[in-house]
This record gives structure tokens, sequence and C-alpha cells, in this order.
């Protein structure tokens, strides 16, 4: 019988990611206090920048976390699901500052964005070639 493997880190990247993820919805809601903005950015570049960040952020977040649980749950070696995890993480947070920078086409959106696609490529080859031998 084999033992199931806790997703320790998984577990522990979801909640960086969390964190991160309430600190980018808090710069949402200061930008909209700041320009009195309820609903859409009311074509404020500071707000839409945010809302960018933080949106941003989300669309890609939850389905890493999804990929990744199931990639530990699946018994990858943890040093491999602790790589993954690594630059996932270091790729939004690069991408997260390169959006708050006055110039917005730069370095940190550039690896962040490519860094992002990369392990998101890298993590749904390596669940199919973990999962398919199964089949």
């Amino acid at each position: 019988m084999q033992s199931i493997t806790l997703p320790i880190v998984s577990g522990l990247t979801a909640g960086i990611l969390i964190a991160i993820q309430m600190v980018l919805m808090l710069g949402v809601i200061f930008s909209r206090r700041k320009y009195r903005q309820s609903l859409s950015d009311g074509s404020h570049p500071g707000l839409l920048r945010a809302m960018r960040r933080h949106g941003n952020f989300a669309e890609n977040a939850a389905i890493f976390i999804a990929g990744l649980t199931l990639l530990e749950l699946m018994g990858a070696s943890r040093r491999e699901v602790e790589v993954i995890a690594a630059i996932f993480v270091a790729g939004r947070l690069s991408h997260a500052i390169g959006l708050s920078l006055p110039k917005t086409v730069n370095i940190f959106r550039t690896l962040g964005a490519t860094a992002t696609v990369l392990i998101g490529f890298t993590l749904g080859v390596r669940l199919v070639s973990m999962a398919l031998p199964l089949i």
C-alpha cells in the first residue's frame, strides 16, 4: 500500500501566494480610495496599474497552485516541486514589481512574464508525463 504524501511545499507556496494576493488587493483598495473610484478604473493610470497587478497575479496563481499540488501528490520529488514553486513565486513578484514602475515595459515585467510562462509549461508537461503512464 502506497502512503499519501502531504503537499507541504504546495501548502507553503499557497500561503505565500495568498499573502501576496492580499497585499496586491490592498493596493487596489488604497488606489480606489485615493482616486475616489468605486468601479472600473475611471481613467486613472495608477488605479489601472494596481488593478492589473492584482488581476494578473490572480489569473496565474490559482491554476498554478492547483497544478503544483497535483504534481506533489502524484509523487514528484520534493526538490522538483520546490524549484518549480520558487521560480513561479519569483516570476510573479518580478512581474508585480515591473507593473509598479513608471515605465511598465521593463526587465522585471519581462522576466516575470517569461518565468511564469516557462514554469507554467514545465508544470503542465510534467503533469502530463506523470499521468500518461498511469492511464
